[in-house]
């Protein structure tokens, strides 16, 4: 007789994922009393950004059974968020494989392409400059070190606020360029405001996040 496994909506894999985020996050500052003189907002963001690097990772490294996941959504007309699955699927290789399926099926197919390497330069880069800076940043945090977290806080959220707009910019000129992937068309509208591909607007955090970051940053006493 086979165990049952408890299943749940993709939404609530995001919602659990973010809510064990900020919670482990949340005790390493209550743990780490200095980390307090940090922002709080910077502080998220940062290990926000090391999250994220790791999701990029995962990505890169199983990018050809993503683009499987990306053609079966598109095929079958699905969506990550109203499928099931099992928590396991919390586990980051787990979960950035179906939220970069749904990204790429739903909002940019350049996510979907095994030859063009635009996509995984986007996140390799990010995880290498952003997402590995960070983490030396709060490592430093956590050793008092000011003068290198500040240095190495402003390169990270540099690098994200210049990788995001980049990347957008970019974006929106495909979104107008005949045969393009990302060409808006009957089968892949773009709509009124990114209304056809609502998923998009997660990049409205990497662009006013770390912008708020350095803002935040030039305000260290």
């Amino acid at each position: 007789m086979t165990e049952e496994r408890t299943q749940v909506k993709g939404y609530m894999i995001g919602i659990i994922e973010i809510g064990i985020f900020t919670l482990i996050t949340g005790l390493i500052r209550e743990r780490y009393m200095h980390l307090k003189d940090i922002d709080i907002l910077l502080y998220f963001w940062l290990a926000l950004t090391i999250l994220t690097g790791i999701w990029e990772v995962s990505f890169i490294s199983d990018y050809v059974n993503v683009n499987k996941i990306s053609k079966r959504l598109i095929a079958e007309r699905e969506h990550v968020w109203s499928k099931e699955y099992t928590l396991d699927y919390l586990l980051p290789n787990k979960l950035s494989k179906i939220f970069y399926a749904e990204y790429g099926a739903w909002a940019d197919r350049e996510y979907m392409t095994i030859k063009n390497r635009w996509s995984r330069v986007i996140e390799g880069t990010h995880a290498a400059l952003c997402g590995s800076v960070s983490l030396y940043c709060l490592v430093n945090g956590l050793k008092e070190n000011k003068s290198h977290f500040l240095v190495f806080s402003s390169v990270a959220m540099g690098s994200q606020l210049m990788n995001s707009i980049l990347y957008m910019s970019q974006y929106f000129i495909q979104c107008k360029t005949p045969g393009s992937v990302n060409y808006d068309s009957q089968n892949f509208p773009v709509g009124k405001y990114l209304i056809g591909r609502p998923f998009m607007y997660v990049n409205v955090f990497w662009t006013l996040m770390p912008s708020y970051a350095i803002y935040a940053l030039l305000n260290i006493n």
